[in-house]
């Protein structure tokens, strides 16, 4: 008897434990960070836009284009790459940080439908989107806007 008694001592104290699992009604979902409002002075001549998308807006001025968008963050190189066509190891990309963000801009040349065209953009990235700011000019023109170009680019900011 006196082994059956330690055996009831022993197992006495071995008790499973409930284990419970909630379900809820609603799924429950991660909040994604909005994007933010790009600001930029546009040229008076570029006032009402030519198309605009759920990325972005595309205006066209008199001799030149441009283009304001906000695209996915994460892989600067494909945002270079989709908006150039050149990969950041054939471009000059100059980065700075611009307060809560990091400024890459760089330009380019390609081949147009009337001759060599200059491009330049500028990338505020916040860690969640890319906010883009891209101008399009025949090389012919692109000195004549200079000064235009770098007062539009100056301004460009994302709140």
């Amino acid at each position: 008897m006196p082994v059956m008694a330690m055996a009831l001592l022993l197992l006495a104290g071995c008790g499973a434990e409930e284990t419970l699992e909630t379900i809820a009604d609603e799924a429950v979902l991660s909040v994604a960070a909005q994007p933010k409002e790009i600001h930029v002075d546009l040229p008076e001549e570029a006032v009402l836009p030519a198309m605009e998308s759920d990325s972005g807006v595309l205006y066209m001025c008199r001799d030149y284009d441009v283009a304001i968008q906000t695209l996915d963050g994460g892989d600067l190189r494909k945002t270079i790459l989709e908006i150039s066509g050149y990969s950041p190891d054939e471009l000059t990309v100059m980065q700075t940080e611009d307060g809560a963000f990091t400024r890459s801009d760089f330009v380019w040349t390609t081949a147009g439908e009337f001759g060599d065209q200059v491009g330049r953009a500028a990338i505020l990235d916040d860690g969640s989107y890319h906010y883009v700011l891209t101008a399009m000019i025949d090389a012919d023109s692109a000195s004549q806007y200079r000064e235009i170009w770098n007062g539009m680019f100056e301004t460009f900011a994302v709140s």
